[in-house]
């Protein structure tokens, strides 16, 4: 009975540390500044001297991304020569696929902020999916 009772105890707390640790690393970071859909939008057609960012695997932003997007696939550590050909004085703005969080796309942007960049936004929810729903310019 006590082996048993053992056994579930185990398991439980096993689920409740695997639920704490999924949260804590697909959480997104909440520090970095969403920009809205329509927001981006309207600054492109200003056109405003910022930069686009894909942090999407390449083979998807190949398949079709923002016009003007650079594709800089996450990673867990960017280092200066993945982010060289960036500039450090204008606005990035760094969108995903990942939904609610944007967990890629809001881990890329606290990594360059941490590189320097010191004006960094994330595409916010529904990200590319919205631009793409509201029939904004895609390319591939």
């Amino acid at each position: 009975m006590w082996r048993k009772t053992l056994q579930s105890l185990f398991i439980a707390i096993g689920s409740i540390w695997f639920l704490f640790a999924s949260v804590a690393v697909f959480a997104g970071h909440d520090e970095i500044h969403r920009i809205q859909i329509s927001d981006l939008k309207k600054i492109m057609d200003q056109k405003a001297d910022i930069v686009i960012v894909d942090a999407q695997l390449k083979s998807i932003y190949d398949s079709g991304h923002i016009r003007g997007a650079r594709s800089l696939p996450w990673k867990a550590d960017l280092s200066e020569q993945d982010v060289q050909n960036l500039p450090k004085d204008k606005l990035i703005v760094v969108y995903c696929d990942c939904g609610p969080g944007e967990a890629d796309s809001s881990d890329v942007a606290a990594q360059l902020v941490e590189l320097g960049f010191s004006n960094v936004k994330v595409l916010g929810d529904p990200s590319i999916h919205g631009w793409k729903k509201a029939g904004y310019p895609i390319e591939k």
